[in-house]
């Protein structure tokens, strides 16, 4: 599997408009009640939860982002792979493009049972 490296790329394609802004929109849909309910302002939450955590919450809002259209610029992923795809490994292609598609989900460990099931 590729390593969070293999999606740098679409890290930096974020700088671009219109995707910072969406992403900003994004993020603050994704962790703004609980800041506010917490009070704490979203750019201080690294602050209260630890830079690890941050980017942990970042990742998985980053990660919904990259299924998502943005009105009247289409999918991140398919404006970078469209404008930067030759530039980046066939596996990392594979990588993004499944991830384009993907579902974010959460699962929770309901009862565990050591060396047989959870």
């Amino acid at each position: 599997m590729p390593s969070s490296d293999s999606l740098s790329g679409l890290m930096k394609w974020l700088r671009r408009e219109p995707w910072g802004d969406a992403f900003g929109e994004l993020l603050e849909r994704h962790l703004g009640p609980a800041c506010d309910k917490a009070d704490v302002p979203l750019e201080e939450l690294g602050d209260v939860i630890g830079d690890h955590w941050m980017m942990t919450l970042w990742g998985c809002a980053f990660e919904d982002f990259l299924t998502r259209e943005v009105e009247g610029a289409g999918n991140i992923v398919d404006d970078y792979l469209k404008r930067r795809g030759w530039n980046e490994k066939a596996m990392n292609k594979a990588y993004m493009t499944a991830l384009r598609s993907s579902v974010i989900s959460l699962y929770e460990a309901s009862d565990i049972r050591p060396g047989e099931s959870f």
